[in-house]
């Protein structure tokens, strides 16, 4: 490692191994490389090991720590300060000594005031809250300052001069060339000083994929007595655009390369047995793309006025399966594709805005696009639908079904009636939709007249004219709807409204406040506190009041843990509880086997027999409704399309926010699809350059340095790591992947026990990291799974004495998510230690 004096301390860029001496000019070096996308996030800082997620938060770190004023004097400074793409070249001349070239040092500086004018102005049209009309002013400001600061900077040069007793004359032709060298950096910003120039600076970015508008038909509309006629039109979004500016990063297409195969393993969809019959994705010779489409209806003003729905919106959103699980519910893996009025498709129907999509995708299906790309070269892309995601009203609405769900025939997959699901749990047990029965109805639809469906079909759907796609193969259902936002809350009413009726003792205040004294202890999910619950109504009637849908799962999860010891385990509501946890965990696994797959569909039919034994009854108190129905379908889904948490609208759905957010802050509505799909367009563009779509980087803010023979576990991480106790080594107590937070204290998944095939788990002790390695550790304390008590439904562990430790790698952990460790107290004179498992966790 290069060893430099205080003197010459610099700063080494690994994407170009450009050396700089000045923090300020490091800082714009690496802002250049950021605004073209080179920047590799989190920016790692190589003397100790701190991660950071923005490069203001880097630099500030450097200019506290790292700078010559915060050394001290004849302390020597190692090696470079940053790493971000490590190259094999990256080296330094000794010759050159790490200066730069000093001739360009006044066009440069004045280049580098320009990109980070440039960077200020594209992060604040990405941020939905700012509006665009605000930007121009800030850059005047930044204009006048700029031109301020270069005044007081020669007025006091001048000063300077003259209290040096320089002559008049010189003085004079200093002043002259200061005026005229003046005039490059009073004005930095001038190019970007109004919204006309800032679009057109923005749009002509080659990753850049703007919006375009398509033409749906024409009104009639009269303003000030005059009549005039107005164009209806949507918002397009090129698939093959966003797909070209998306490759052009590396780090993208390795993604996108990364391996899917896991043997006798149900990981993704291209596990499913629809991928494996697919024309084009089953053809190992063609680089292709498989796309999941979305729609959903979007309200974009208060709903709380009048007109509320007038500029409610449809979006189309699709995302990439190619991508890892984990990458794809990022909001920066989310594509828009269209955004049209919500009057606009219940005028002209879904044809015209999926017209343009269908013609696309056989377009990219048979001919693809070519293309120079990273790591793959020159090659043809191609692209299809594999999948159409929606909640239950839009996915019908779509594909051209009925929209009721009081009525027969109102599953996408099989003619279920009202009456054959109260009594049928398999589904081996309905009819099928298939193509050829769809056609039949199609024709017989078409061929009658005043018929506004025919079992469940009122219109063909144009999705139907995609090369290898067919609405009745869409293997695809929301486990978020059925699931967690319709079965749960359902029969979680049903079930604490009989618990309250038949345990002494137990009313709402008293679960009100054991979920609150719960969550004052819990380290995990603190931000999906459930609501306070104000009424348990007869059964039928769900929970009030209405929550999320990560409310409703945490309350699900943590509930046989909160209320198990006031209920006895012989309770048969009690029992439906815990049957509907473990229904719920089978089916928000990431993983399946074949053997899960079908015990899933023992369990369905079970639960929803205990349903209507439980609640049923001769009276009819709460009956089975289609989401109910919906479940039967699940495992056959998965057979086709994989695990069902791949299908979730949840990534989806949150990323509403966005626009919601932008119409509030904008309060334009003359064109809000226009206005909202070109501020997402300027927003893909800044996360596409900032490297947002990344889901896998580490990021640790606080850490020190101290001694391996310091810790306790020294032993054990000299066995690991091959380090020395007298090394020194990273340590810190928090650290995130993406958006998970790990703490000190939090227990994770880290095996299973080979015998009895118990979960083993650790609790985090601290997160190390060896200097020469920019990898980090996870140092766990080892405690052992003593049993699956079923009555809370969580694992029963006991601590080792004395103390053991293990190390393992992120990547080597079975689950991701961090785990809380329940300790109600003693029981028969033991002290009880309980976690609760997300979901059913399958090793790979």
């Amino acid at each position: 490692m290069l060893v430099l004096s205080l003197r010459e301390t610099m700063f080494i860029c690994s994407v170009c191994c450009h050396t700089e001496r000045s923090v300020h000019k490091y800082r714009s070096h690496l802002q250049r490389h950021n605004a073209v996308g080179e920047l590799r996030f989190p920016l790692v800082c190589c003397h100790c090991k701190c991660c950071y997620a923005t490069l203001y938060n880097y630099i500030r770190h450097v200019k506290s720590y790292h700078s010559e004023d915060s050394l001290f004097s004849g302390e020597p400074f190692h090696g470079s300060l940053h790493r971000l793409n490590t190259r094999p070249d990256a080296s330094i001349s000794a010759d050159d000594g790490g200066h730069s070239d000093d001739r360009g040092d006044i066009v440069n500086t004045v280049a580098d005031v320009q990109h980070e004018g440039v960077q200020l102005v594209a992060a604040l049209r990405a941020n939905s809250s700012v509006p665009y009309n605000v930007i121009p002013k800030v850059v005047d400001s930044f204009n006048q300052m700029s031109s301020l600061l270069t005044s007081v900077i020669q007025e006091q040069t001048l000063d300077t001069l003259v209290l040096s007793g320089i002559n008049h004359d010189t003085i004079a032709t200093v002043k002259e060339q200061l005026d005229i060298k003046r005039k490059d950096v009073t004005a930095p910003l001038d190019f970007l000083n109004s919204r006309y120039r800032q679009d057109k600076y923005f749009n002509s970015h080659s990753l850049c994929v703007k919006p375009e508008s398509v033409a749906l038909g024409n009104t009639v509309s009269c303003s000030r007595g005059k009549s005039r006629i107005q164009h209806e039109c949507f918002q397009y979004i090129s698939v093959e655009g966003t797909l070209r500016s998306l490759l052009q990063s590396e780090d993208y297409v390795k993604l996108l390369l990364h391996d899917r195969y896991k043997a006798d393993l149900l990981v993704d969809y291209t596990d499913g047995s629809q991928f494996k019959t697919h024309p084009l994705f089953s053809d190992c010779t063609k680089f292709s793309v498989m796309i999941q489409l979305f729609y959903d209806g979007l309200g974009v003003t208060n709903p709380l006025r009048g007109q509320s729905t007038l500029h409610n919106v449809g979006v189309f959103f699709y995302s990439i399966r190619n991508l890892p699980q984990q990458h794809n519910s990022c909001f920066a893996n989310v594509h828009l594709l269209a955004l049209c009025k919500s009057t606009h498709i219940k005028k002209y129907g879904f044809d015209p805005i999926l017209e343009k999509f269908v013609h696309e995708m056989n377009s990219l299906s048979r001919c693809g696009f070519a293309g120079d790309f990273p790591v793959i070269g020159h090659c043809t892309v191609y692209a299809s639908l594999c999948q159409v995601t929606c909640d239950n009203l839009a996915l019908n609405g779509m594909l051209g079904y009925i929209e009721s769900f009081s009525c027969d025939f109102f599953c996408s997959l099989c003619y279920a009636t009202q009456n054959e699901i109260q009594k049928h749990f398999v589904e081996e047990l309905f009819d099928m939709r298939t193509k050829a029965s769809y056609d039949a109805d199609v024709h017989k639809l078409q061929s009658s007249t005043g018929v506004l469906h025919v079992r469940g079909v009122k219109r063909v759907c144009k999705l139907n004219e995609i090369d290898g796609f067919h609405i009745t193969s869409n293997w695809s259902l929301d486990c978020l709807h059925c699931v967690i936002e319709g079965t749960v809350p359902y029969e979680l009413g049903c079930i604490l409204y009989e618990l309250c009726n038949d345990v002494d003792g137990l009313d709402i205040d008293v679960i009100n406040s054991e979920i609150q004294l719960f969550w004052g202890k819990l380290t995990t999910d603190k931000a999906h506190r459930p609501l306070k619950l104000t009424k348990l109504e007869q059964s039928g009637h769900g929970l009030s009041p209405s929550m999320k849908a990560l409310q409703y799962w945490a309350l699900l999860k943590y509930l046989p843990l909160i209320l198990g010891n006031l209920v006895s385990p012989e309770n048969e509501h009690w029992k439906f509880l815990l049957h509907l946890s473990h229904l719920v965990d089978l089916i928000l696994a990431p993983r399946f086997t074949r053997n899960m797959v079908y015990y899933l569909k023992a369990v369905i039919a079970d639960h929803l027999s205990m349903f209507v034994e439980l609640y049923g009854g001769a009276g009819g108190k709460a009956r089975l409704r289609p989401k109910h129905h919906f479940l039967v379908h699940f495992p056959n889904i998965i057979l086709n399309s994989g695990p069902l948490v791949g299908m979730s609208c949840l990534r989806y759905e949150m990323k509403n926010s966005f626009f919601k957010r932008s119409a509030h802050i904008v309060c334009n509505f003359t064109n809000s699809c226009q206005t909202l799909a070109y501020r997402h367009q300027q927003r893909a563009l800044y996360s596409l350059l900032s490297g947002e779509y990344r889901r896998n980087t580490v990021t640790v803010s606080l850490q020190r340095t101290v001694p391996i023979c310091s810790l306790q576990f020294s032993q054990l991480l000299c066995q690991m790591l091959g380090v020395e106790g007298t090394d020194d080594i990273s340590v810190a107590t928090k650290l995130s992947v993406a958006s998970t937070k790990y703490t000190e204290g939090q227990f994770l998944l880290v095996g299973e026990d080979g015998e009895s095939g118990l979960p083993q788990f650790g609790r985090i002790q601290m997160f190390v990291s060896h200097a020469d390695s920019d990898d980090w550790h996870i140092v766990t304390q080892c405690v052992t799974t003593v049993e699956f008590s079923a009555h809370v439904h969580a694992y029963c562990i006991c601590y080792h004495k004395p103390e053991t430790f293990s190390l393992f790698g992120i990547s080597e952990l079975l689950d991701y998510h961090p785990l809380h460790c329940h300790s109600p107290g003693f029981a028969s004179g033991v002290y009880r230690h309980f976690i609760r498992m997300p979901y059913h966790v399958v090793r790979m």
